[in-house]
Order: C-alpha cells, then sequence, then structure tokens
C-alpha cells in the first residue's frame, strides 16, 4: 500500500467513527463492543477513543458562560502577551531625536502557532496548488510538525524492518520548515502503543527492546540535528502501558507512575543528552471531558500533574506538559480552561499539541448546516482566544490542515484564525518620538523591524524584540 492509499484508507477509518460527544447518538445503535473488538484486532490498535462514546460527568456543572470565559481571557492577552516597550533615539553625537517618524512593525510572535501538515520542498517544486498552500501556510503559522513515527501505516514509517531506517520524509518536512523560516518540532519520540512499536520488536527481550527505543530516540534527535527544537517526548502515556507491558495492554491501560517512568524517565535523559537545549513536552488526551467509564478526565489531569511532580524529583522532567485538546467533541469554554488550569498546576508551560474541529464533532446535529458551520468557526475562535489568554499556555498547534484545502487554498477556518493571530494579536503602530526622543508603547511579545527615515531621507530599518524577561528598553543611535 502506498503512503497515500494510506492517508485515505485512515481518513475514511475517522469520518466512518464515531466520536465522542457528536457520536454518543449514534453509538446508541451500534455494538460498541463490536466496534472496540473490531479496533483491537487492527494493527493501528491505538485509536479506541474514537469509539468510546460520552460519558461527561461533573465537567459540565457549574460551567461560567461563554462571555465570561471570553472576557477572562481578554483580560489575560492584554496582561499576559504584552510588555511595555521604549526605544530613544538619538544622533551621532549623543542628542536626542525630537518629532521623528517610527513605524513598529510586528515581524514574529514569540508564542508558537503550529500546524502539523508539513510539506516538501519537492512538492513545492512540482505542484502550483502546493506552493498556494506552503504560501498560505507560512503566512499565518511559525511552527511545523515533522513526522517520525518508529512505525504507523498512515505516514512513512522509519524502521518498519528492523535495521531499515529510512527517515526521508521526516528530513524532508523539517528542510522544508527550516526553509520557510518556521520551527519546527519533531513528533514522536516515544509511543507506547502497539500500532508505534515495530513488530520485530517482540522477538527481543525487554533490556534489548529498552535498547532499541534508546537507540530510536537518540538517532531521530540526531537526524533531526539541532535545528529541530522542539519534540514531542511521549505521547499518550496516561492511556498506554509501559514498553515492557505492551503485551497485556488493555486500553485504557492505566499504569501507576512509577511504571510510567520505567520507560519515560531514561527517555528524557537519552533526549536531553542528544540536544539539552531542545524543549521537550509530553503529549496526552482526554483530558478534558470523561468519554469512558473507567478514568474520569478530571482524575487523569491530577496523574498526569503527579506524574511531572515524580519527573521533577527525579531529574528528569519534561520542559512543558501538552493537551492534544480534540477528544468527545467539542468543549464548552470554561471546560477548556478548567483543563488547563489544572494541568498548569504541574508547573511548567502548557502546550496545545493537537488541536482540531470538524463540523463532524458538532454536539448538536439538529441544526442547520450554515448555523453548525458558524458555530464550528466560534468554537475555533473561542479556543484560541482562551489558550492564548491563558498565562501558562504557549503553543498551539492545530493537527491538520488548519483551513486550508486540498488545493491549497484559505477557507472560513483559516481566516478566522488569521484575523486573531495576525490581525488581532498583532502589533502595527505609526508613532512619533517625543521631547526626550522616546517613543512608548505596549506590544505583543516577538520580533520587531523598527523603521525611520534618516537626515537623507532613507529608510533605515533596526531588528529589536519585546520579551517578558527584560524592561524592553533599548537606546538606537542614529545614523
Amino acid at each position: 500500500m502506498t503512503d497515500k492509499q494510506s492517508n485515505l484508507s485512515r481518513r475514511k477509518f475517522i469520518i466512518t467513527s464515531a466520536t465522542g460527544l457528536a457520536g454518543a447518538t449514534l453509538l446508541s445503535s451500534l455494538d460498541q463492543d463490536t466496534l472496540k473488538k473490531s479496533i483491537t484486532q487492527d494493527v493501528r490498535k491505538g485509536e479506541e477513543w474514537r469509539v468510546s462514546g460520552s460519558f461527561a460527568g461533573d465537567e459540565l456543572k457549574n460551567l461560567r458562560t461563554r462571555e465570561e470565559v471570553l472576557a477572562e481571557a481578554t483580560e489575560g492577552i492584554e496582561k499576559y502577551r504584552k510588555g511595555k516597550a521604549e526605544l530613544t533615539f538619538v544622533d551621532p553625537e549623543g542628542k536626542i531625536k525630537q518629532g521623528l517618524a517610527v513605524d513598529i512593525i510586528q515581524k514574529e510572535h514569540a508564542f508558537d502557532w503550529g500546524c502539523s501538515s508539513a510539506g516538501t520542498l519537492k512538492e513545492d517544486a512540482e505542484s502550483e496548488e502546493k506552493r498556494e498552500r506552503t504560501k498560505n501556510f507560512v503566512a499565518l503559522f511559525n511552527c511545523t510538525t515533522a513526522k517520525c513515527y518508529w512505525t504507523e501505516r498512515w505516514h512513512q514509517p522509519i524502521e518498519k524492518e528492523e535495521g531499515n531506517r529510512i527517515t526521508k520524509t521526516f528530513t524532508d518536512e523539517v528542510q522544508w520548515g527550516l526553509s520557510n523560516g518556521l520551527r519546527v518540532k519533531g513528533h514522536p519520540l516515544v509511543w507506547t502503543v502497539r500500532k508505534a512499536i515495530p513488530e520485530w520488536m517482540d522477538k527481543y527481550s525487554y533490556p534489548e527492546q529498552l535498547k532499541h527505543l534508546e537507540n530510536h530516540v537518540r538517532s531521530m534527535i540526531r537526524t533531526g540535528g539541532k535545528s529541530v527544537n522542539r519534540w514531542d517526548l511521549c505521547n499518550e502515556m496516561l492511556w498506554e502501558p509501559s514498553l515492557r507491558n505492551l503485551a497485556k495492554r488493555d486500553w485504557p491501560h492505566i499504569e501507576n507512575v512509577n511504571e510510567i517512568l520505567s520507560y519515560l524517565e531514561p527517555a528524557v535523559h537519552w533526549a536531553k543528552e542528544e540536544n539539552p537545549d531542545a524543549i521537550y513536552s509530553l503529549n496526552d488526551y482526554g483530558l478534558e471531558v470523561t468519554y469512558t467509564t473507567r478514568v474520569t478526565a478530571r482524575e487523569q489531569r491530577k496523574r498526569y500533574v503527579d506524574l511531572v511532580n515524580e519527573m521533577k524529583k527525579r531529574g528528569c522532567a519534561p520542559d512543558a506538559v501538552g493537551t492534544q485538546c480534540h477528544v468527545a467533541g467539542w468543549y464548552a469554554p470554561d471546560v477548556f480552561k478548567r483543563s488547563l488550569n489544572d494541568l498548569s498546576q504541574a508547573g511548567l508551560p502548557v502546550q496545545i499539541t493537537e488541536f482540531w474541529a470538524n463540523i463532524k464533532d458538532c454536539p448538536d446535529k439538529s441544526l442547520a448546516p450554515d448555523v453548525i458551520k458558524s458555530k464550528l468557526l466560534e468554537y475555533v475562535s473561542d479556543c484560541y482566544t482562551i489558550a492564548f489568554g491563558h498565562k501558562e499556555v504557549n503553543h498551539f498547534t492545530f493537527w491538520g490542515g488548519a483551513g486550508i484545502d486540498r488545493a491549497g487554498k484559505k477557507t472560513e477556518v483559516y481566516d478566522i484564525i488569521y484575523k486573531l493571530v495576525k490581525e488581532k494579536w498583532q502589533t502595527n503602530l505609526s508613532l512619533s518620538t517625543n521631547k526626550a526622543g522616546i517613543v512608548s508603547f505596549r506590544a505583543f511579545y516577538g520580533d520587531y523591524s523598527i523603521r525611520y527615515k534618516d537626515k537623507n531621507g532613507n529608510i533605515r530599518s533596526v531588528d529589536y524584540a519585546v520579551s517578558p524577561h527584560r524592561d524592553n528598553k533599548v537606546i538606537i543611535n542614529l545614523l
């Protein structure tokens, strides 16, 4: 089967599965045991959440209104995403320059605005549609994801056959991202689910398996190089078995902290030994709404925090905790905010690692199609706003096309994200220096170009960064 056929097969599987809140009605007329059995027998085993149904409990009690949550997020954006900046302009003799026209132009956000659907330079060279897609991608996002599954049907596996490591798709996606000035995140280094662990590993003893896992982790970081400075270190450890318990998998497979760390603790050390400067995040799902009778979302969030606290004690803490935010349909705004609050108790930055929003996941299928579409756009806007307004969140990756269609064209989902990221949450100002030769302003954290005209009328440009870690006061000497 080709990669393209495999992708189509996976998409068909996803579309025909009943998902979360949106699939609750459909599931009532289906044999859930049969559905789960079919998943268990499939080589993709690890996507049972797609047919779990919804068992939402106390997460839906005593919720604040959408308006209250968004008002709080808006205040948070102003408070946590902006800083005061002060530029003083002096001439070559050190005299202040009064009345100088200055343009402040934001070039880049400090925040990671990501999308997982990386392309390749070869595709761009061969297809006008791909070039259009890349143009639109780069116009909005500053971060992309290069995939490096050890073995997975929907994406080119790294080592499906023992010793035959194929990294071309990964390196092509890395090169595409870097060539387009994007931050690149690798995904994932460790994922202890049957479909992601090569079957050839089964013949080895556990110590040998751990050694092969070490080789894979170190090899991928070396392959990515220092330029890949963001990694999803471990996928879905709250729901899956440890490496040595893979054969005993019974989803949801709830391991205790010590057992999770039997493979995760060494993995952190392997990764940081290879590239100590990279950001390593954990990545998990099912943290917002309860959708299985065996464990609640609240319990999973607590387990997540407990895991990170123990990792800190052992000196193997990750650099961020990630939540996928795509299981169980669409979330009420306060459900999403509560989950971020709980995860932030780990004392680390929080990442939105695999967000998506689809019409088919709308909780109310009785609405007219145009109303559902309108609510989808509202939902996307709400989630981005709530995340950006949360003090601890520093990364948001849309998993999938993020509103860019197969022809490379922008859709309404793209437009709603663009209006937020590139218009509403962007600082571009035209000011004049005061009597002290100063321009003062509040700006979103990020990189800027400061432009002005010299005495000969030529436009000059100076790079400048607004950061939460300094006072942002700079003296600019005029030429």
